[in-house]
């Protein structure tokens, strides 16, 4: 069990109501503040409302010595100085969820250091395990949004053998269905990432990176039976970041967006374009550097 106050380490929504006060702290070393995308006041007063489709989600970073810090977004394209949460263990993969379809993190999907278990946290600080040793067969765990027609957070995470496990979940955190993706292009990516619609027809889609640099976006179909259509190449060159994540909206415009940190610890921003030929703009640096002391970023 674990209690009320960890939980309001995770959540910005939750720790609004939860926690009186939060400690804003630079970035170890001087050297890794956060670069906020310029924008101005009318901008940041024009975000759209979060959505399923352009969720807006704190991003939550582990540290080495398991340190637990948040970033919330300034809705112009940045990030806000870091939040300590204080020490959160036992954490070897994290996912944070949106379960009632409002745009906002509720909860969160994680697999323990200990023992590689799926656990589900509401805002209630009390973990449920739900897969014992669910982190030896799969990896990249994330948890994009809804993939089968339904309120509840679905996950995907990557297994052994060229396969995908998609996980379509309840409210609770509990199994509806769960379905293996097969194929030999499974097999060829690194990782997975993804929060809401890429493409502007309120669908929830992923993108994979695979081995030889290369992105590509699967669009959401809303069936649990095939959760994704064929992908498309978005294109080259993405060896150059060692992370890709999402945490929905960053920059207001209602439209999901992307964040890449690069080999010298900087995060970059792709905004989205809602466009499925094109599903990113032109990168903007928002962190940096820095970034690579965090051995988990969500």
């Amino acid at each position: 069990m674990t209690s009320v106050t960890r939980v309001s380490r995770m959540s910005g929504r939750g720790l609004s109501r939860l926690v009186t006060a939060a400690v804003a702290v630079a970035l170890v070393g001087g050297t890794a503040g956060v670069a906020a995308a310029q924008g101005s006041g009318a901008q940041a007063a024009a975000a759209k409302k979060p959505s399923a489709s352009a969720p807006v989600f704190p991003v939550g970073a582990f540290a080495e010595n398991d340190n637990f810090y948040v970033y919330e977004v300034d809705g112009k394209g940045g990030l806000k100085p870091r939040e300590a949460r204080g020490p959160w263990k036992n954490v070897r993969e994290l996912a944070q969820v949106d379960r009632d379809a409002d745009g906002r993190h509720d909860g969160d999907y994680f697999i323990s250091e200990n023992g590689r278990d799926l656990k589900f946290q509401a805002l209630t600080g009390r973990d449920t395990n739900l897969v014992p040793n669910y982190g030896y067969f799969y990896h990249g765990l994330i948890a994009p949004g809804d993939l089968g027609g339904g309120k509840e957070t679905d996950l995907v995470a990557l297994g052994k053998g060229g396969r995908a496990n998609v996980r379509f979940n309840k409210f609770n955190g509990g199994l509806v269905k769960e379905i293996q993706l097969r194929g030999a292009e499974w097999g060829t990516y690194t990782e997975l990432a993804g929060r809401g619609d890429y493409t502007g027809d309120g669908k929830t889609d992923i993108v994979a990176h695979d081995r030889d640099g290369v992105l590509w976006l699967y669009k959401g179909t809303g069936s649990t039976t095939k959760p994704f259509a064929a992908r498309t190449k978005v294109g080259g060159g993405w060896n150059k970041y060692n992370h890709l994540f999402s945490n929905g909206d960053t920059d207001g415009d209602g439209r999901s967006d992307l964040l890449a940190r690069d080999g010298k610890g900087a995060l970059w921003l792709y905004k989205g374009t809602g466009k499925a030929a094109a599903p990113f703009k032109a990168p903007v640096k928002i962190g940096n550097s820095g970034w690579n002391q965090y051995r988990v970023v969500s």
